[in-house]
């Protein structure tokens, strides 16, 4: 992207350079090629990358190899124990799994599954949902109230049924949301990484 901004600029200094018919068409009149890369140079970066991402690189591309990274990370802790408090490595409870997975991938998520619910991007429909997503259901207690969270794992866009690794009260484990206890708890999902 940048080579071809660069050479339409390049295109358009020669022409900006070159002499109106007022002007001499003696040599020393004419614009050099030196003079046409010199304006090119001093024309700023940032406008060379105007259309580019910014850094330059495909954000769509990386966003996905973090989703998959995240959901990577979170399976490597299958079995772990459950624990109250507990953020890792070796025993956790939901929210501090969920932030442990992310701080992995230098991502940092706040201690509790309720402000982890304030994070990033709601995401309204289950079709939608994408590999490393956060999914929100209501806890033992109250089933209209935030209190568990897990990491989609996989997702049927066709049905909007997914899967998801989460720490719960049996451990590290991987379940379904057509389940009927998540099911009837599902309250929502947030897109912490733009996958």
């Amino acid at each position: 992207m940048k080579t071809s901004l660069h050479t339409l600029l390049l295109g358009l200094a020669l022409v900006a350079a070159a002499p109106s018919h007022a002007q001499s068409l003696e040599s020393d009149a004419m614009p050099v090629h030196s003079s046409a890369e010199r304006l090119v140079a001093e024309t700023s970066v940032a406008s060379l990358e105007v259309a580019a991402p910014k850094g330059g690189k495909d954000k769509s591309a990386e966003s996905t190899v973090q989703g998959d990274n995240i959901v990577r990370t979170a399976l490597k802790y299958l079995g772990a124990r459950y624990r109250s408090g507990h953020s890792g490595p070796t025993a956790f409870d939901c929210s501090g799994f969920t932030s442990y997975v992310y701080g992995r991938q230098s991502i940092n998520l706040s201690r509790s599954s309720r402000t982890q619910y304030q994070e990033g991007t709601p995401i309204y429909n289950t079709s939608a949902l994408k590999k490393g997503d956060l999914v929100f259901f209501g806890g033992s207690r109250s089933t209209r109230t935030v209190g568990h969270v897990g990491i989609v794992t996989d997702v049927n866009p066709a049905t909007g049924q997914f899967k998801f690794v989460h720490a719960a009260r049996t451990g590290v484990k991987v379940d379904d949301s057509n389940s009927a206890y998540y099911k009837n708890r599902y309250i929502g999902a947030r897109r912490i990484v733009q996958n």
